[in-house]
């Protein structure tokens, strides 16, 4: 922890090349916004200067005529400019604090849309990546919020150095060695502020596991199902015991970075006001000794005022500035991730009318990270429209050759092709179109019913009719019919009007969507594991009378299902053990042989 709080004033070439970044991206899209903020600040910076030096004026010019009784024009002259400063000020701060909150507005939405892209862009791969999982966490805490921080400190930062310029030209008039003292007493603040965002920073990312952590039990109390796990299991206090244990530990840190903060502000407080203290009194006894006017020291303590905490504000603003700008570090850091899949240039684009043979050639994986190779020398061939099934104990890496065959990953050596093409050169929008896949975490969408399953194809347009008939393939007819507003239903009991289905239903509204896509090749991963047994009779049954001409790669540990298919495949230790028919695998009387007689004797 140590070396988190040295400062590393390289990172400042980093945030100011950050800085570049945003205003450039500010600048493209919202240009006349920003003319309009800089005018604003222009003029707010000035205006309290001039409403100051206008009244130094006015005074002076007071005590000079007191008792003559009539006004003369430079009177007449700093009253009307005092006044109009006066009455525009607040007039202009008012369409600043409405411009700014135009630019929040933009911002968050700028940052958050850019993130949601991002995400959807980054491979699976990544995201399945630990250390980038901190990041992302990371960015979820702090990313979007810092964002717009950072750029409204970059418009008061504007605004603090044009009023510093302004006070320091006055005083430099006046007193050159006064403005030079009170700059020498304030710099040390900048100094605190710069350390103490770095060691924010550092704390969040030495404590990055410690937080992702505490997310994650975190999560068990936001979703029913878990919280409901926990009440029956009494696993409440505990998980509260463990979540504030986490939550005091990430802290600890933050309350020593905050108590010697807070010493080192005091010290240089204390140092800053003595300095202005000197000033204020070092200019009343030139007044005293009438080497100077009353109205002219009210000028210069407004000044040295203005100075102060134009220049507090300043070196405080770059400070926090510092600070945000280490978790915009991040912000960008995610943006800026590049692919692990590399796409083609110009990848070779797949008949859409046309189901592709695929064939597994000697390929050989294992994850990022690790050294087991979960698929080992793995050869197979898939005929277009044949019905395979993958069978094996958890673990055998059937979940993870269905990952390989939708290219989230590349092999670490052999090939995957497709209608003779490495899988590598195939256009990847091109090949998504050709699948249809439904993994064992499927998802969940709070959506209508028929735009819930129509999300299976959401670039053709939304036809009912095939919203039902894709329901009737996996069943879920049955209950959507029953529910109050059918196919116009709303899923999720969170919603006005909404239902929440059972977690069948969920499976087989899933199923639904993935029938919706009418894909060339459909990719069934656990697909019933949920479903009970007479309709899964019926989905597989629906799954053979599939045109001939379409594949399916079915996964299940349920023997009565993949006993149907064209030919099984049992995955050990990564390898293709056996393969043949349900018959033909039984008279080998190998794995598969002994599996099924294990399951079927659960049923005697």
């Amino acid at each position: 922890m140590q070396k988190l709080r040295k400062i590393d004033f390289s990172v400042f070439l980093v945030l100011l090349r950050d800085s570049k970044r945003i205003v450039r991206m500010i600048w493209e899209e919202r240009r006349g916004l920003v003319v309009g903020l800089v005018l604003i600040l222009v003029l707010l910076s000035a205006l309290p200067f001039l409403s100051s030096g206008a009244r130094g004026f006015l005074i002076n010019e007071l005590v000079r005529i007191a008792g003559e009784g009539k006004a003369t024009t430079p009177l007449i002259l700093s009253g009307a400019i005092f006044l109009l400063a006066s009455f525009v000020i607040p007039v202009f701060r008012t369409v600043n604090i409405y411009l700014s909150n135009l630019f929040r507005l933009f911002v968050q939405e700028k940052f958050e849309i850019l993130l949601v892209q991002k995400k959807g862009e980054i491979d699976i791969a990544v995201h399945e990546s630990p250390a980038h999982n901190d990041l992302f966490n990371k960015v979820r805490d702090n990313g979007v919020y810092r964002a717009q921080n950072y750029v409204d400190r970059q418009f008061y930062i504007f605004q603090n150095i044009l009023e510093v310029i302004a006070a320091s030209l006055i005083l430099v008039f006046a007193e050159w060695w006064v403005f030079l003292i009170i700059l020498i007493g304030t710099i040390p603040s900048l100094i605190i502020e710069a350390k103490y965002g770095r060691n924010v920073w550092g704390i969040y990312t030495a404590k990055a596991e410690t937080r992702r952590r505490f997310w994650d039990l975190k999560h068990h109390f936001d979703t029913v199902p878990l919280l409901t796990e926990l009440k029956i299991f009494r696993n409440i206090n505990y998980f509260i015991k463990t979540i504030k244990a986490l939550f005091r530990d990430f802290q600890e840190e933050e309350k020593k970075n905050e108590k010697k903060k807070l010493f080192n502000e005091l010290s240089v407080l204390i140092l800053s006001q003595g300095v202005s203290i000197f000033a204020i009194v070092w200019f009343i006894l030139k007044v005293v000794h009438g080497d100077l006017q009353i109205g002219t020291l009210t000028f210069l303590l407004t000044s040295i005022g203005g100075l102060e905490v134009s220049l507090g504000g300043l070196f405080s603003n770059l400070g926090r500035q510092y600070q945000d700008g280490l978790f915009m570090r991040d912000l960008f850091e995610l943006l800026d991730i590049k692919p692990v899949i590399t796409k083609p240039k110009t990848g070779l684009v797949l008949r859409s009318d046309k189901t592709p043979e695929v064939i597994f050639d000697n390929v050989s994986f294992k994850y990022p990270g690790t050294e087991k190779l979960v698929l080992k020398d793995f050869s197979l061939k898939i005929a277009p429209g044949e019905k395979l099934a993958l069978v094996g104990i958890n673990g055998a890496g059937k979940t993870t050759l269905i990952k390989l065959l939708c290219r989230f990953y590349d092999p670490a050596s052999g090939k995957i092709f497709v209608d003779g093409h490495d899988l590598k050169d195939v256009d990847l929008e091109s090949w998504y179109n050709t699948l249809g896949v439904i993994f064992q975490d499927y998802g969940r969408y709070y959506f209508v019913v028929k735009d819930l399953i129509a999300l299976g194809r959401t670039e053709k347009e939304q036809t009912l009719p095939q919203v039902k008939k894709a329901a009737e393939m996996s069943e879920a007819n049955v209950f959507i019919e029953e529910w109050e507003k059918e196919y116009d239903q709303m899923v999720g009991k969170h919603f006005s009007g909404g239902v929440e289905p059972s977690i069948g239903q969920w499976q087989k509204l899933a199923l639904a969507k993935t029938f919706y896509r009418d894909s060339r090749i459909l990719i069934l991963d656990e697909p019933t594991s949920s479903i009970d047994a007479e309709a899964e009779a019926k989905i597989f049954d629906k799954l053979e009378a599939l045109p001939s001409d379409r594949t399916v790669i079915l996964i299940s540990h349920r023997f009565s299902t993949v006993r149907h298919a064209d030919r099984i495949c049992v995955i050990d230790n990564g390898e293709a053990a056996e393969l043949g028919t349900h018959e033909e695998l039984l008279q080998l009387n190998g794995k598969y042989a002994r599996l099924f007689k294990l399951q079927a004797k659960g049923y005697r």
